[in-house]
């Protein structure tokens, strides 16, 4: 005859037969507060006081920690480190049970709570939402856990709009939280202020760049002369671009720069055109004149038009000329992997006109630098070229009269084109010449900008020079003093200019070539046995 018997779970804590305790349920509780505001801290520390001593207090548990979260947003799950290091916990089957205020404080993401409590629940540790009083390990109550965890999304959702309203209001009064920069500090009412060390870092940063400096290149000089970053560290290629770029170094400020497109996730994108931005003219001293900072806003977008390189690692990238063919040296390495390996320039590599060939050879890369600053020594221990070379500087115009010349005349022609957009009876020939004569001014404009930034930085050198500079800052030199340097057979020639650019000094590569030079000279490289010839030339 068939018989049923029916066997009973068997508590794991429990001897039912004798009723003592097996093992103490071990018990772990959590708490979370999202901002670092007086009450919701008291609240955080009230959470942290009760759930210890509770579970303290009770004979039959173990403690096994509380877990917290100060300041921290509850839509992600994976941003708050004590819970997932209590989650890990709980997966290692080393918790029986969870306690936590409510639901919100868990989470509220309706995905991350449903899929936590199945997967906790399975591995045998439960949750204890106080506030709901509610159990996880009854999975009928998973519908209900839906709906309530649904809620505390909602409000999450809720609380993001509210922040983004106020966020948005505040732009639009001109008001915002700017983090701390490299050459400001903060005054008590949260307004940046120029710091006098670092803004005489930003502004070398600039003058390098409008001299025609590559980001590399000034990240070197910065290095070379030990000057450190906010976080004490070596600058990088994107230290030195954000200073380039971020236009409060002039003094404004563009709000909204970035957008949070999800309130779950958090996920900050560009705000490219995906919401207002809002422009604060004049929002705070700035550190460098406006038009410094639009010159070098140009050469950023001129470059990702003309592919120009503004990461170069070499002193003499875009310095030296081939004398023959006028074509530019390149890097090139020769018996790679050999004893004999060494960087070397020459103009038949990475020529873009292949029609074009030249049978000059190749010259040693480190003899072509130990020649200029030779030659660069020799200049800076004469008195007589010194003073030759500053009565010429003499007139150089003021580059502040210019910027605010070029700033006026770039607001001019934004008029113009605003007036032919709107203005239909605005005459087409009238708009094209008067554009194209405002174009070339700005053009001038910029060229006479940078040509007298190079002069007063030249000045500067030739007034204050030390043997430290002269020892350590060889691409700082090179490119300050120089403006072209001539490859020719056995010699180089080293062309200080002070007005024309290095496009317009290789068109008159032969004619200057023919130029008496204020110094002549020779190097000797003793490990090599080579000895070069430098001329140093001054072209008005």
């Amino acid at each position: 005859m068939k018989t049923i018997e029916v066997i009973q779970p068997i508590n794991r804590f429990i001897n039912e037969a004798t009723n003592e305790v097996i093992r103490k349920k071990r018990v772990a509780a959590y708490a979370r507060v999202s901002t670092d505001e007086d009450d919701q801290m008291n609240s955080f520390k009230f959470q942290i006081d009760e759930y210890t001593s509770r579970i303290q207090a009770n004979k039959d548990w173990e403690f096994i920690g509380m877990f917290s979260d100060q300041g921290l947003s509850g839509t992600q799950t994976k941003k708050r480190p004590e819970f997932m290091k209590m989650i890990e916990l709980a997966r290692r089957q080393e918790i029986d049970l969870i306690l936590v205020k409510s639901i919100s404080r868990f989470a509220r993401n309706t995905v991350d709570i449903l899929s936590l409590v199945r997967e906790l629940r399975d591995l045998g540790c439960i949750i204890y939402f106080e506030k709901e009083n509610i159990y996880s390990s009854d999975p009928q109550i998973d519908f209900t856990l839906a709906i309530l965890s649904s809620i505390a999304q909602e409000e999450s959702r809720s609380i993001s709009t509210n922040v983004k309203w106020s966020v948005e209001k505040r732009f639009k009064a001109g008001k915002a939280h700017i983090p701390k920069i490299y050459g400001f500090d903060k005054n008590e009412q949260g307004e940046l202020v120029i710091n006098d060390e670092e803004a005489k870092t930003v502004r070398l940063i600039y003058t390098l760049f409008l001299q025609g400096f590559n980001i590399n290149d000034i990240r070197k000089v910065l290095n070379e002369r030990k000057i450190p970053t906010l976080n004490k560290k070596e600058w990088l290629y994107n230290g030195v671009k954000c200073i380039l770029t971020n236009e409060k170094y002039c003094g404004d400020a563009i709000l909204q720069k970035t957008v949070t497109t999800d309130y779950l996730t958090h996920k900050q994108v560009k705000n490219d055109n995906l919401a207002t931005k809002y422009f604060v003219r004049n929002n705070h001293e700035g550190i460098v004149s406006k038009a410094a900072f639009e010159m070098s806003k140009t050469i950023f977008e001129e470059s990702s038009r003309s592919s120009r390189n503004l990461v170069t690692k070499y002193p003499l990238t875009n310095m030296v000329y081939c004398s023959k063919c006028h074509g530019n040296l390149h890097r090139h390495l020769v018996n790679y992997g050999r004893p004999s390996e060494r960087v070397t320039l020459d103009c038949r590599h990475n020529r873009i006109d292949k029609s074009i060939k030249c049978d000059r050879p190749w010259i040693d890369n480190n003899l072509v630098i130990e020649t200029i600053m030779e030659s660069i020594k020799r200049l800076l221990s004469s008195d007589e070229i010194i003073n030759t070379l500053m009565d010429e500087l003499a007139d150089v115009s003021c580059s502040e009269e210019l910027s605010e010349l070029l700033l006026k005349k770039k607001q001019d022609l934004t008029k113009l084109i605003h007036q032919r957009n709107t203005d239909g009876n605005l005459n087409l020939d009238s708009f094209l010449h008067q554009e194209k004569f405002l174009k070339k001014e700005i053009s001038n404009l910029k060229r006479q900008i940078t040509s007298s930034i190079k002069n007063v930085s030249l000045a500067d050198i030739l007034r204050n020079h030390s043997s430290d500079i002269i020892s350590n800052d060889s691409h700082y030199l090179i490119k300050n003093i120089y403006s072209l340097i001539i490859m020719d057979v056995d010699k180089i020639i080293c062309v200080i200019s002070k007005k024309s650019t290095s496009d317009e000094l290789i068109l008159r590569i032969d004619e200057l070539m023919k130029t008496e030079p204020i110094i002549r000279g020779f190097y000797k490289d003793y490990e090599q046995e080579k000895t070069f010839g430098y001329k140093v030339i001054i072209h008005e």
